[in-house]
């Protein structure tokens, strides 16, 4: 029965360090679930700032096209007068 006994306990002993074990890579898997996490949170906030960064460019070659028109027609207005005089 000792016999048993002391076969139970080192049983029990490998079974606990199993365990350790496999808490440790537990909690290694959580840190590295998490530092993805956060990275993944970084690149989500790095995609929106670009989105943004992007709209605004947008709007000023938007505004430069439409000041660009308006400085063509005014070119081609003059130009215009210059070939017709109206005198």
């Amino acid at each position: 029965m000792a016999d048993r006994m002391n076969a139970f306990d080192i049983r029990m002993d490998a079974l606990g360090a199993k365990l350790e074990v496999t808490a440790n890579i537990a909690e290694s898997n959580a840190r590295v679930i998490q530092a993805l996490a956060n990275a993944a949170a970084e690149a989500r906030e790095e995609r929106q700032q670009l989105f943004e960064r992007m709209e605004r460019h947008e709007a000023k070659m938007e505004g430069l096209r439409i000041e660009t028109a308006r400085m063509l027609d005014i070119l081609i207005n003059q130009r215009n007068q210059g070939d017709n005089p109206t005198n």
